[in-house]
């Protein structure tokens, strides 16, 4: 097995600037004071992070037909409302859109 220079060094910079990103928010974070509205967004984050990543796909999804991505979205949202959890959100968004997808194509 043959590695691309390129693509191993593309590698490595990725990993370096996760790193650092990661390390540097845990870094700038000590400078802040956490105050209860902090601590209100602080909890708010991976809610936000989720609803970022998940909506661009479910929009894309509904325009070209792909429902199971309409249907694991609306699960999400009403699994995380009622639950609080993410997690659960997530694992339930997943059996839905792929429950649809193998229902109905």
């Amino acid at each position: 097995m043959t590695v691309d220079p390129g693509t191993l060094t593309a590698i490595l910079v990725m990993a370096a600037a996760t790193a650092f990103n990661r390390a540097g928010g845990f870094w700038l974070m000590r400078l802040v004071p956490v105050t209860p509205r902090v601590r209100r967004v602080l909890d708010c984050l991976p809610g936000a992070v989720l609803v970022a990543l998940l909506v661009p796909g479910a929009v894309q999804g509904a325009v070209k037909g792909d429902m199971g991505m309409v249907g694991g979205l609306a699960a999400a949202l009403v699994v995380s409302r009622l639950t609080r959890s993410d997690l659960l959100a997530v694992v339930v968004a997943m059996a839905v859109a792929a429950g649809i997808r193998a229902f109905w194509g």
